[in-house]
């Protein structure tokens, strides 16, 4: 009996053990939940919170500035210039009759031709650089100056020039004599409203400064990556380079360095989508990302 009693004792504990090992186990579920529900819940306020504080930062903005409205408009590009024309178009908050409007650029004052409330100036600018005025108003005697992000183009090329991303991908090796280089290149576009396209797409390769291979690459080969298997005999000191160059529908060529080796450093050099230099269609350097960002 007394066996019994005890067997029955501990069968008792067992089961006792196991429900508070099951109530544990859904509490720590429970609780694990809950913080899952607690972080997304404090996420939500934090994302609500500042997109409030952006709203109110923005109505403020709105509500100190001077200017109801603006645009700026891109007009065809001169080539042979390599200008562009840009027309500005604000309407001031205040008007009267005597009121007044200039467009201030690098130290350069711009009357503007008004109608009605609106004034307007067309001004002519280089495709590689900017155009962010200050607006200067007058008003009974009063000259009033600001700036507003309604207006001006902080990049023109970056507003008039598609975007080319080239990217060489795979292996390299130099055994003393010969470059190998193998992978995909691939080339992402994006295009923009200028109506500017890239009709042609080369892939080049130079020893040096001369080229010993300047291949023009499909649309439908770089849709599904351009093999690359390249064996190139170097000397010490020299330098491979290759470059994915494409030329826009104004006869621009924009090169991308996606690769570059010198023989004997050990030492490739890889490059990023930032590297882009543009030359007209007589080998002119006109601008390089390197000028632009120094």
């Amino acid at each position: 009996m007394k066996k019994n009693t005890t067997l029955f004792l501990i069968a008792i504990l067992i089961i006792a053990q196991i429900t508070s090992f099951i109530k544990i186990s859904n509490l720590e579920s429970q609780l694990e939940s809950t913080k899952i529900q607690m972080d997304r819940l404090s996420s939500g306020i934090r994302n609500d919170m500042n997109a409030i504080y952006t709203n109110v930062d923005e109505m403020l903005k709105e509500k100190a500035s001077l200017i109801e409205s603006a645009t700026t408009k891109l007009g065809e590009i001169n080539v042979h210039e390599q200008t562009v024309p840009l027309t500005f178009t604000l309407i001031p908050k205040e008007v009267s009759k005597n009121t007044a409007v200039s467009l201030d650029l690098d130290g350069m004052l711009y009357a503007m031709d008004r109608s009605g409330t609106t004034f307007t100036v067309t001004l002519s600018r280089s495709i590689f650089g900017s155009a962010l005025p200050k607006i200067i108003i007058y008003d009974n005697g009063v000259t009033k100056t600001t700036q507003s992000d309604q207006i001006g183009v902080r990049s023109i090329k970056d507003a008039s020039f598609p975007r080319l991303y080239p990217r060489l991908m795979g292996e390299a090796g130099f055994d003393g004599q010969t470059y190998r280089r193998m992978g995909q290149l691939n080339v992402d576009t994006v295009t923009i409203d200028s109506g500017i396209t890239f009709s042609e797409i080369h892939f080049m390769i130079k020893v040096d400064d001369k080229v010993i291979s300047d291949e023009m690459i499909s649309a439908e080969t770089l849709a599904n990556g351009y093999q690359v298997n390249e064996k190139i005999a170097l000397d010490n000191g020299q330098t491979c380079t290759m470059e994915v160059i494409a030329i826009d529908s104004l006869g621009f060529e924009h090169h991308f360095i996606v690769d570059r080796w010198v023989a004997g450093s050990d030492n490739q050099i890889e490059y990023g989508y930032d590297n882009e230099q543009i030359y007209a269609a007589d080998g002119k350097l006109l601008w390089s990302s390197e000028d632009d960002n120094m």
